[in-house]
């Protein structure tokens, strides 16, 4: 029989040899675990559980409706007049002239970027410009320090729009070098592709993005740099079974995945679809196989020129700036190819662009009208 002074030594044991003794113990039956209680659930009637949820909620540990989709409660304690010390903002309509003499003093900013004026003029002239707490600002000096893009796009879209102006803030600020245009337009811009994954739940929103300014620039002649989020959304809406496919299917290779060449196949796939009645875009689709894979494809062929191309360190100098040409270049080749037509050589040529905008040109119309800008610039 184990002694006293046995069980008093245990004190000195490690904790290893505490949980063998235990467990010799109860395994030779000397020590019975003391049973486990099933713990039951109290029950809450209806009134009990509502005054738990109106305690939480007057703590504040319990926020209804919180997310994306449910309306917020800001604490809004602002003067409710415009002024705040010698700064004054409000809404105004800015008309053409008025935007033009606002120009004169524009002193010292940035190059404009005409681009960007023809993208906010386009918004302008088409109505769907939206207006923002970004606006129109001058310093003290009433020297113009933001908003020369968006003046000079009403001024060229002789549109009057409504625009949120700030007059008065500082030029100097006091016991610094710094002026507050050096922190105007210090934020990170959110991109259009930014703004189709947060604000419209589209996974691939880069591609699209992308996809869709190359189609804007097959549909319209002319320049068509920065789409906004509504002109990119119409065009994805219009094209929407196509690219669709072109991402879903889209290769690895660098040149084979270039935006241009998914914008054109996109294109051609919609005209085609449009020209047998139907969405199914499986002819296009088994030519663009063909390009990934070179399956089927021989030295005369346009499409094995194609692919020739896309995969030389040629191909490795496409950027961005290259897409709408290499795009008109991938439509030339699916038009020849499709003509059954071998060449030597694959040359670049507006014919296959006129031909996949022929089977659609009440699509192609449709976007050419988001890009147009009718009014001149007047005269101030």
């Amino acid at each position: 029989m184990t002694s006293l002074n046995t069980y008093r030594r245990v004190e000195l044991f490690d904790p290893d040899a505490i949980r063998s003794l235990v467990r010799s113990g109860i395994n030779n039956g000397l020590i019975k675990p003391p049973p486990i209680a099933k713990q039951k659930s109290p029950s809450m009637n209806a009134d009990e559980i509502r005054s738990i949820v109106a305690a939480a909620k007057a703590a504040g540990a319990l926020r209804p409706g919180v997310g994306p989709d449910s309306p917020a409660e800001v604490i809004k304690n602002g003067h409710e007049a415009t002024v705040f010390d010698s700064v004054v903002t409000q809404w105004m309509q800015v008309d053409p002239g008025l935007a033009a003499h606002w120009l004169q003093n524009n002193f010292v900013n940035r190059p404009i970027s005409q681009d960007t004026v023809n993208a906010y003029a386009r918004d302008m002239v088409n109505g769907v410009w939206i207006p923002t707490h970004q606006g129109i600002a001058f310093n003290d000096r009433d020297h113009l320090i933001d908003g020369q893009h968006r003046l000079s796009a009403i001024v060229k879209s002789g549109v009057t729009v409504g625009v949120m102006v700030t007059f008065g803030l500082s030029s100097k600020i006091e016991g610094s070098e710094m002026t507050t245009m050096d922190a105007v337009d210090r934020g990170r811009t959110r991109s259009v592709a930014d703004q189709l994954k947060i604000q419209h739940g589209l996974k691939d929103g880069t591609a699209i993005a992308g996809i869709c300014a190359s189609l804007g620039g097959l549909c319209f002649s002319a320049r068509t740099k920065r789409l906004s989020v509504g002109q990119t959304l119409d065009i994805y809406r219009l094209f929407e079974t196509s690219i669709t496919w072109v991402i879903d299917n889209r290769p690895t290779e660098n040149g084979l995945k270039s935006v241009g060449v998914l914008a054109a196949f996109a294109f051609a796939m919609a005209g085609f679809a449009r020209n047998r009645g139907s969405d199914d875009p499986e002819d296009i689709a088994k030519l663009f196989r063909s390009l990934v894979t070179g399956d089927g494809l021989y030295q005369s062929m346009p499409l094995d020129h194609l692919r020739n191309f896309l995969l030389s360190d040629d191909a490795k100098l496409l950027s961005r700036g290259t897409n709408r040409g290499v795009a008109e270049l991938v439509l030339q080749a699916l038009f020849l190819q499709i003509s059954d037509e071998p060449v030597d050589k694959l040359e670049p040529s507006q014919d296959g662009l006129n031909h996949f905008s022929a089977l659609q040109a009440d699509r192609v119309a449709h976007v050419a009208k988001m890009f147009e800008i009718d009014k001149t610039v007047p005269k101030s």
